[in-house]
């Protein structure tokens, strides 16, 4: 099961927390969501980011229309550095200017150059890539401490990113506070923490995402039981997010 990703147009990061949220009581949040293990005891994860937020009237339509203007603001810029770093070498040819962003340890994304075998913090070792997007990456990475694999969502070093991943810990924090028993198909948020100016989030690392599994059987599709098991997490995690203390709207659903 996987939630599927949600258009930019209808999400982009506020320009700090505190601008719509001062006493931290409402919550507009954007999250990244995984479905867990099925009932018969196989496997179909999914991996992919979703947005969501609360039902307050007042503030929804100014934040959306606000949050897409940051992006298409970002993204104009992004369009015009690239175009500027165009030039002509001797040879008549054009190549990239180089640019040393973060020491060195960005590349002119603003995303970490993932290193295989990287240490971090003296407890995860860094595998490899198993994923990127607009806002960042993920990596496979096996922590020390606790002995086991985990994800390691790395956000882009850029301020837009950075708030809207702040974000997204305040409301996995708060939805995994209240899916004790596991039954809200929340993907588990263990820490996180800064490492190089990349704002890091540690989820715990499941498996195939839909599209993984359908590629693995030729596009084959899957059987009428395995679709109504994955109907039903989906319709459980809906039912969790809509509970009074959360009242959260998933708006990254196509049906």
């Amino acid at each position: 099961m996987q939630y599927v990703q949600g258009p930019y147009t209808e999400w982009t990061a506020p320009t700090s927390y505190e601008q719509y949220y001062p006493n931290s009581t409402n919550r507009h949040h954007h999250l990244s969501s995984n479905a867990s293990s099925l009932t018969d005891g196989s496997s179909a994860y999914g991996s992919s980011t979703s947005y969501l937020y609360d039902i307050v009237p007042p503030a929804t339509g100014k934040i959306s229309a606000e949050l897409q203007n940051n992006y298409e603001v970002y993204y104009a810029k992004k369009k015009k550095r690239s175009n500027n770093q165009v030039i002509e070498d001797t040879n008549g040819l054009y190549k990239k200017e180089k640019r040393n962003l973060n020491d060195g340890f960005d590349d002119e994304n603003h995303d970490y150059i993932v290193r295989p075998g990287e240490i971090w913090l003296e407890r995860y070792t860094i595998d490899c890539l198993i994923g990127k997007g607009s806002f960042g990456q993920v990596v496979k990475a096996f922590d020390h401490i606790d002995g086991e694999y985990v994800a390691i969502k790395i956000i882009k070093n850029k301020r837009p990113f950075l708030s809207q991943a702040q974000i997204e810990v305040r409301l996995l924090e708060l939805m995994n506070q209240h899916d004790i028993d596991n039954n809200g198909y929340i993907v588990k948020l263990k820490r996180h923490f800064t490492f190089r100016n990349h704002l890091c989030l540690v989820f715990e690392l499941l498996s195939y995402n839909l599209y993984d599994l359908l590629r693995n059987t030729n596009f084959r599709g899957v059987s009428l039981n395995l679709t109504r098991k994955f109907a039903l997490q989906l319709l459980s995690a809906l039912l969790f997010l809509s509970q009074p203390e959360l009242n959260v709207l998933h708006c990254g659903m196509f049906f």
